[in-house]
């Protein structure tokens, strides 16, 4: 039985096959689709999401999901990441219970200043620092692994792995898609001090949202990288 998101998507998928929606013209937006199919707004975001990573829709700030591709008659696998050689293996810096700003609380779809357990992750090559995560799992999700693993994630020195994926699904939940924005900003002062980079140097910023099989987001990571250290890289079918 598919997903409540798959099953969004693939319907989105087939209006754009029939025409309804051609390439360029724009998606509904999120506050649609959740009425349209009567289901949560994380699991049209991560319906959307579905879109994106298979390469028929791209999302412009300030415009929407733009539809830019229709698949063949013969649907291809949806794209695989292209794993680039990580820059040294992640360490927990920090770990422990924060209240979400009104930016996290919005990803998460909690409330804001709902406690959640934020980490901080350092990755490196030889002894510089050249990306730096900040993670944020809500407090539901942090309580149902220690309840389920014995381990908990808001104690460094208790939980040190860098990925809790594998702690996610042994706890039970399922997390299956990704939404991620990508963009490029100066840095702040505290990433200069940190990367040992000069404040004219741009850095790249990643912000993904992680979804289970219900559409509800189970954690997201901000993500920020030296601009000459740092290449995302991603496979896109091309119709």
């Amino acid at each position: 039985m598919h997903s409540k998101y798959r099953v969004v998507a693939d319907q989105l998928i087939s209006s754009i096959e029939r025409g309804e929606y051609p390439v360029g013209s724009v998606l509904p937006p999120l506050r649609e689709l959740t009425v349209r199919f009567d289901v949560a707004r994380g699991t049209a975001r991560a319906a959307v999401a579905i879109l994106v990573g298979e390469g028929l829709a791209v999302v412009r700030q300030g415009v929407g999901t733009l539809v830019c591709a229709t698949r063949p008659a013969s649907r291809p696998a949806p794209p695989t990441p292209v794993e680039t050689p990580r820059p040294g293996h992640p360490e927990v810096v920090l770990s422990g219970w924060t209240s979400a700003d009104a930016e996290v609380a919005t990803r998460l779809g909690v409330a804001s200043g709902s406690l959640v357990v934020h980490r901080v992750r350092h990755h490196r090559t030889g002894r510089r620092i050249v990306q730096i995560d900040q993670q944020w799992v809500p407090a539901t999700v942090a309580g149902r692994i220690e309840e389920h693993t014995g381990q908990d994630i808001a104690d460094r020195d208790d939980t040190p792995y860098a990925n809790l994926t594998d702690l996610m699904r042994r706890a039970g939940l399922n997390p299956v898609v990704a939404a991620v924005t990508l963009s490029a900003r100066m840095p702040e002062q505290p990433e200069c001090t940190t990367m040992r980079i000069q404040a004219t140097r741009p850095v790249l910023v990643a912000h993904h949202v992680v979804h289970d099989s219900t559409g509800r987001p189970v954690e997201t990571t901000t993500t920020v990288g030296s601009a000459d250290r740092a290449t995302p890289m991603f496979t896109i079918p091309v119709g």
